[in-house]
């Protein structure tokens, strides 16, 4: 088996610096465009700069105490009734609290807007004259908006079926949404559907842009990774889905350029690469013709012919010991 045999490579010098850096470049621009890929899909990112900022968690007044319950007088709140425009009972509405969870005071108001939607047709409540919102508006204003009708666009990021607690209704469950709206910081309202759509996509990875044209309920308060947060909770009929591209926010724009630069980088680094490796391969001269001919070419001579010379040329020293044996071997053939 013949092995390629040639010259240590020299790590210091200028060109093999340049092939390794043209050799694991692309490679570590490769790495570094995956993990900004995984940064931006799996890794919650900040506010974009600039837009509006809104304080979602709950506020609690004095000291905190552990497991403390406060407990406050159940006054009913004033609703303007106007049957037109409320999907529940004035008197019911009244008895809600925004910055709780689900509590028994809203239970007669949650199921009367259930029944409301499902004795609507979901086309005549899409084109019902609801009033458009954004998420400030909702999450400033519950008590104004308490059980009206609004409409908002958003992109859907997570939807689960929930069951539905013990009901005179015949409600068994619906769907909950957690929707970032267009208008607003990217921070979600929770929207609970009565149906979904056929095909249309579940799960706690989703990413799907709708309208939705459902009552105002209350500013909802549930438990974040962080703290009790508090947002706009609405009940729909189902989700009105959008056709076209999702709507995205500066800093997706922002992310797809990076993107898509890196990505050319890599490209080019790698023809760069490719180039720089291309050189003409390494060629180890042979000899041409026959060896014994270019011998004969070169002048040779005996050991006595040398010791002679070297003799001559001011080395008896040195020489005395091979001249005498080389004289004795002389005389022996001549002797023979």
């Amino acid at each position: 088996m013949k092995t390629k045999s040639g010259p240590p490579r020299n790590y210091l010098g200028r060109g093999e610096q340049r092939r390794l850096f043209w050799t694991w470049m692309p490679l570590a621009l490769v790495v570094l465009l995956v993990a900004g890929w995984l940064e931006r899909t799996y890794v919650r990112r900040d506010d974009p700069p600039g837009m509006e900022q809104v304080d979602t968690v709950v506020p609690f007044g004095g000291e905190k105490v552990p497991d403390a319950v406060v407990i406050g007088p159940e006054q009913p709140e004033a609703v303007e009734e106007t049957a037109f425009e409320l999907g529940a009972p004035a008197r019911s509405l009244a008895t809600v609290r925004d910055d709780t969870v689900f509590r028994d005071g809203d239970r007669e108001a949650w199921f009367s807007l259930w029944q409301t939607l499902r004795s609507t047709d979901p086309v005549v409540l899409r084109k019902s004259p609801a009033t458009s919102v954004s998420f400030a508006e909702l999450f400033g204003q519950p008590k104004a908006f308490r059980g009206r009708l609004v409409r908002f666009k958003g992109l859907v990021k997570r939807l689960q079926y929930v069951e539905a607690p013990a009901n005179d209704s015949n409600i068994d469950g619906y769907w909950q949404a957690w929707v970032r709206p267009d208008l607003g910081p990217p921070t979600p309202i929770v929207v609970y559907f009565l149906e979904v759509p056929p095909g249309f996509p579940t799960g706690e990875r989703i990413e799907e842009r709708i309208e939705v044209v459902g009552y105002f309920f209350k500013r909802w308060a549930y438990q974040a990774t962080d703290a009790i947060r508090t947002a706009p909770l609405v009940v729909s009929r189902m989700p009105y889905s959008i056709e076209g591209v999702t709507k995205s926010s500066p800093m997706d724009w922002i992310g797809s350029i990076a993107m898509a630069t890196m990505f050319a980088v890599v490209v080019l680094s790698a023809v760069a690469a490719w180039l720089a490796n291309r050189g003409p391969p390494r060629r180890v001269e042979q000899p041409s013709g026959d060896l014994s001919k270019q011998l004969e070419a070169v002048e040779t001579e005996s050991t006595e012919q040398a010791l002679r010379r070297l003799s001559r040329e001011g080395f008896p020293a040195a020489a005395d010991a091979s001249s005498t044996e080389a004289r004795s071997r002389l005389d022996e053939r001549s002797d023979g």
